[in-house]
C-alpha cells in the first residue's frame, strides 16, 4: 500500500470520527434540552432519578419524533421552541381574559370557575377549578402573541379528570384518590427547589390539589417567581419551564 492510498485512508478516518462526535454533541444538547429530561427524568423524590426505562424517556411523548414536536402543542420548533424566542406581547390583559372566560363558556359547566390567573412573560396561565371545593380540574396557557390555547403538559399527562372536551387525555383514568399528601408534595417541593433552584420556597399557602396531582406556586426573596407539579401517586416533578417570568396576578 503506497503513501497516498494511507494519507487517504487517514483523512477518512479522521473525518469519520469529527462527523460521529459531532453527532453525539448534537445528540447530548437536544437530550439536554428536552422537557422529558428536564421535568418528567428530572427529580423524583419517590423513586430518585426516572431514568433508563421511566416513564418518558427515550421516544417518550415530548421528544424526537413524538406527540407535539413540530408543530405540535407549542410549536415552532417542538414544543420548547417558542421558550428561547423573543416573543412580543400582542394581549392585552382586557383580551387574555377574554379568551379565558370564552374557554370557561365553551365547557359548559356551571360547576366550575377560573381560579388563579397569572401573566408570565411567555404565556397566561389559567388553572380551572370546581366552585364548591375549590379542587383544580385543568390548567391551560394562552399565548401571549396569538391568543391560542393549549393545556399545560402535566394536565394531559397527569390529570385523572374528565377530557375537557378532548383537550386533555382523551379518556378517564379511574387511579383512585392520590396517595401523596399535601404535606408530603411540599416537601418533594421543597426537596427539588433545595437541588435545582437553591433560595426559592415552595409556597405553603399556593398549593392546589388537582385531579392526579398538585400545583405548588414556587417564591423567591418572597416574591412569586415560577410554579412546578408534582404527582399525586408518585411524587414526580414537573417544574413549568415554559412560562418564562413570573410578571403579575391578572386580576378579574
Amino acid at each position: 500500500m503506497n503513501k497516498t492510498n494511507l494519507v487517504i485512508i487517514a483523512v477518512t478516518v479522521a473525518a469519520l470520527i469529527g462527523v460521529t462526535s459531532l453527532a453525539t454533541y448534537a445528540n447530548g444538547m437536544m437530550q439536554f434540552w428536552a422537557p422529558s429530561n428536564q421535568q418528567i427524568q428530572g427529580y423524583n423524590s419517590v423513586g430518585g432519578m426516572m431514568n433508563g426505562g421511566g416513564m418518558m424517556n427515550g421516544g417518550g411523548m415530548m421528544n424526537g419524533g413524538g406527540m407535539m414536536n413540530g408543530g405540535g402543542m407549542m410549536n415552532g420548533g417542538g414544543m420548547m421552541g417558542g421558550y428561547f424566542q423573543n416573543v412580543p406581547t400582542a394581549l392585552s390583559h382586557a383580551q387574555a381574559e377574554q379568551i379565558a372566560n370564552n374557554f370557561l363558556a365553551s365547557l359548559n359547566n356551571s360547576s366550575l370557575t377560573i381560579g388563579e390567573f397569572e401573566e408570565y412573560s411567555y404565556n397566561f396561565y389559567v388553572s380551572i377549578v370546581e366552585k364548591s371545593t375549590g379542587r383544580g380540574v385543568s390548567e391551560i396557557l394562552i399565548d401571549r402573541s396569538t391568543g391560542s390555547l393549549h393545556p399545560e403538559p402535566q394536565s394531559m399527562m397527569w390529570s385523572t379528570k374528565s377530557n375537557m372536551g378532548g383537550m386533555m387525555n382523551g379518556h378517564l383514568r379511574t387511579l383512585g384518590e392520590i396517595t401523596v399528601s399535601s404535606e408530603e408534595a411540599l416537601n418533594i417541593a421543597q426537596e427539588y427547589l433545595n437541588v435545582f433552584y437553591p433560595e426559592t420556597k415552595a409556597n405553603t399557602d399556593e398549593i392546589v390539589a388537582f385531579y392526579g396531582y398538585y400545583t405548588v406556586m414556587t417564591t423567591l426573596n418572597d416574591a412569586d417567581y415560577g410554579m412546578m407539579s408534582i404527582n399525586g401517586y408518585t411524587g414526580a416533578i414537573w417544574y413549568h419551564t415554559w412560562h418564562g417570568m413570573f410578571l403579575t396576578d391578572v386580576q378579574m
